[in-house]
């Protein structure tokens, strides 16, 4: 390809990349915050896997730098939501919300499931109960 590229390219790109990396973590801070004030959550630790979060630079520093802003937090006080790394955050993240469905159809809440037969039958196969009084 022989391309060659001046500083002022190079300077240009490095920055054009920061304010996309800080996007992204101000666009995943406004999820967790507003989590946390729907749930009415004061202080919490939030998990968060994938590469993008553990491996990109500075990218959990401004996740919490865009808590503070949307919160509004004094400064010199400790963060009251954290966000961490996840260990193993895709299978217990699968098991959570497995867990949160299960208890959804027990409370009677069916709204976005799309098969309540299948889900019943899972169910059934994972407890070993076939008669959960709790199910629907």
């Amino acid at each position: 390809m022989n391309l060659s590229i001046e500083k002022p390219e190079c300077e240009l790109f490095r920055r054009l990349s920061e304010l996309i990396g800080t996007r992204a973590a101000r666009l995943s801070a406004c999820g967790i915050a507003a989590i946390c004030k729907k749930k009415n959550y004061e202080s919490c630790h939030v998990g968060a896997d994938g590469s993008v979060f553990n491996k990109y630079p500075h990218f959990q520093a401004r996740g919490a730098q865009a808590l503070r802003d949307i919160f509004d937090w004094k400064k010199g006080q400790k963060d009251p939501i954290v966000m961490r790394a996840a260990e193993d955050g895709s299978g217990v993240g699968a098991a959570l919300i497995a867990a949160l469905t299960i208890k959804r159809v027990e409370e009677g809440l069916l709204a976005g499931i799309k098969n309540i037969e299948g889900m019943k039958e899972n169910a059934v196969r994972a407890t070993g109960d076939a008669k959960n009084p709790n199910l629907p």
